[in-house]
């Protein structure tokens, strides 16, 4: 009678050990996607920053050495030229 009763126990163990592992298994599962999520997220940001830096150092620096301004969108015209 003794080693049903330990027989059950050891099986009650088991399943609760596969039930933790399946737990951790998820939450594994889900840090991953976060991961993914993030990597992907701050690749975008520095690609953002990146243009933005390089945008604003070519102004700065077509400014200060070339003395030049950007164009007034109002006062812009065009022409056409024939060929």
């Amino acid at each position: 009678m003794i080693w049903i009763a330990l027989i059950a126990v050891l099986l009650a163990g088991v399943v609760a050990l596969n039930v933790a592992v399946l737990q951790l298994n998820m939450r594994y599962d889900k840090l991953g996607r976060t991961k993914v999520d993030l990597v992907a997220q701050n690749a975008d940001l520095e690609s953002q920053l990146s243009s933005a830096a390089a945008t604003q150092r070519i102004q700065q620096q077509a400014r200060a050495q070339l003395g030049l301004v950007a164009a007034d969108p109002g006062t812009t015209r065009y022409i056409q030229l024939d060929h």
